[in-house]
């Protein structure tokens, strides 16, 4: 590096003038260029801490997004009056103090409810044991006779582990003697060709993996504990195959009865997926469709594979389909929305814009400033949350009134609160930027739910349907094949559907295959209503008995 020259003060005072300034306004303007770098430099160092701070937050911090469970929220805030919301400020504060005043009672501690064991065990088989004495030692013990006192009873429970049984088939054959031909006796129909499976043994996969969220190696390692060989290929192949001989008719009903609800939740999540002749484990989605009671349908959930994210997944999925979909704010389904204006409507995710000031929050504290706005946010919006609530069980008309007379004006002080924010002064990359964005890019879809009785505050019901899939992602972390990926979703459907329902999902799934296996070849298959798992003609032994 070539060594600087530093001129004296006597130098100095011997350059020209002229130079001089041009050496004062060079160094000016590098200073000027030193701290405009400085200052984005800085600006970057805080977004990385804010983003270190939430996805630390995210992954190791507590989950909850309760107001009471993060910090900061007890503090008050100061602001202008044109933008105080004093309606929500009275709810949260006085729902405080109620928290406060109830914090101070004396903490009962729980006592176990009377007749509790029995109940949980009243619908196990009962074996009744008796623990008797032999007649000769009761003679001998007492030579002139005994009654018999009340006995003493007591409970206990047995465990029998899964086995496996071996049924050898002997088909008899007989034949006249006379030339009158031959006469093969019946034997059960098998659900694959030259294959040992059967409903229960299906039925048994099916619950470990797609309930229980069991990866197929880890349970071919169980099998062979239990002195059964068969291989992950195998069970893998086994579900594949029943699924697009039998279970694709009960997906393609159960699709055509969710598209008659007035409400359907929509969601989706990311998996990896094994694509011949694409770089390894591929992103792959797998969306999911959900509706209940209160939209007027049975309670469905339809997994749906897809190798995208694109407006013609859920465009297919939703042809002619009329109603409402509360959605997050992902632009493909506002972009359904705005092709059929007049059938079909978006509504937004509360929880999703509450989420974004939390994760804020919960890194940043209320006493940073950026955190004191999202602090406010977070008030506002669980103050909206506390109002409707509170006709939550009310008729759809008292539900509507209340929305429009008191929760509307909630979320007109909220909006407006919003947009008065100035965000000229916020990095754009930055997590409270991108909250405030949301929330205002997002507000058409947010209000919808205050002109609709039935459409709720947020996707929380889609959030929890795409779980389940989630969990088993994290356990097997991978699908083999585009035809493993479409098993996957019909089994979801059927497996979350039938719990949905109130059904044993094991003796539900057997039954299906059972009845299918007698009534595949039927023309037209009307029988299929009867095994959809809302069906009044599932046998009592599928249905749950429901605790108290």
């Amino acid at each position: 590096m070539e060594k600087r020259t530093i001129l004296t003060e006597e130098q100095l005072n011997h350059v020209p003038k002229d130079v001089l300034i041009a050496m004062y306004v060079q160094l000016s303007e590098t200073m000027n260029r030193v701290a405009e770098q400085n200052a984005q430099l800085l600006q970057q160092v805080s977004n990385l801490e804010e983003k270190i701070d939430i996805l630390t937050q995210r992954y190791y911090g507590r989950k909850t997004e309760k107001a009471s469970e993060i910090d900061g929220l007890q503090l008050s805030f100061d602001f202008d009056a044109d933008n105080a919301l004093n309606e929500a400020e009275y709810i949260l504060d006085s729902s405080s103090e109620a928290t406060a005043e109830n914090d101070k009672q004396p903490v009962r501690k729980r006592t176990k409810r009377k007749g509790k064991r029995k109940s949980d065990m009243q619908h196990l088989e009962t074996v009744i044991d008796e623990h008797t004495i032999p007649e000769e030692k009761l003679a001998e013990y007492f030579p002139h006779g005994y009654d018999i006192l009340p006995h003493n009873t007591y409970y206990t429970v047995e465990y029998i582990p899964a086995k496996f049984i071996e049924h050898e088939h002997h088909v008899f054959k007989y034949a006249g003697k006379r030339g009158e031909g031959i006469l093969v006796a019946d034997a059960p129909e098998k659900l694959l060709p030259n294959s040992i499976l059967t409903p229960s043994l299906a039925a048994g996969v099916f619950c470990s993996k797609y309930l229980n969220a069991v990866p197929l190696t880890r349970l071919a390692e169980d099998f062979e504990r239990l002195d059964m060989n068969i291989s992950r290929q195998t069970l893998a192949n086994w579900m594949i195959t029943i699924s697009d001989r039998y279970l694709e008719l009960i997906y393609r009903r159960m699709h055509q009865e969710i598209l008659k609800s007035r409400l359907i939740h929509c969601d989706e999540t990311p998996f990896k997926l094994v694509v011949p002749g694409k770089k390894p484990n591929s992103k792959a989605y797998m969306w999911v469709y959900h509706t209940m009671e209160t939209y007027g349908s049975h309670p469905i959930f339809l997994y749906d594979y897809q190798g995208g994210r694109s407006s013609d997944i859920p465009r297919e999925f939703l042809k002619g389909y009329k109603g409402v979909l509360v959605t997050d704010g992902y632009q493909v389904y506002h972009k359904l929305a705005n092709e059929r204006p007049d059938e079909l409507k978006v509504a937004g995710c509360w929880a999703h814009c509450k989420r974004k000031f939390d994760d804020v929050l919960k890194a940043l504290k209320a006493s940073n400033p950026r955190g004191s706005v999202a602090a406010e946010a977070h008030k506002r919006i669980a103050a909206i949350y506390h109002v409707d609530n509170m006709y939550k069980t009310a008729s759809d008309e008292e539900r509507l009134d209340n929305r429009q007379n008191s929760v509307k004006p909630l979320v007109d002080a909220f909006f407006s609160w919003i947009k008065s924010i100035d965000t000229a002064c916020l990095d754009k990359s930055g997590a409270l930027y991108g909250a405030i964005n949301y929330a205002v890019n997002q507000e058409p879809y947010l209000r919808a739910f205050l002109d609709n009785p039935i459409i709720p505050l947020d996707n929380n019901d889609a959030e929890r349907s795409i779980k389940k899939f989630c969990v088993g992602k994290h356990s097997w972390h991978i699908i083999a094949s585009k035809r493993g990926a479409k098993a996957s979703a019909i089994l979801y459907s059927i497996a979350e559907t039938s719990k949905a329902n109130g059904l044993k999902p094991y003796e539900y799934f057997k039954y299906l295959l059972e009845r299918m296996l007698v009534h595949l070849d039927d023309k037209p298959s009307d029988y299929i209503d009867d095994l959809l798992p809302w069906s009044d003609k599932i046998p009592e032994y599928c249905r749950l008995n429901k605790f108290e």
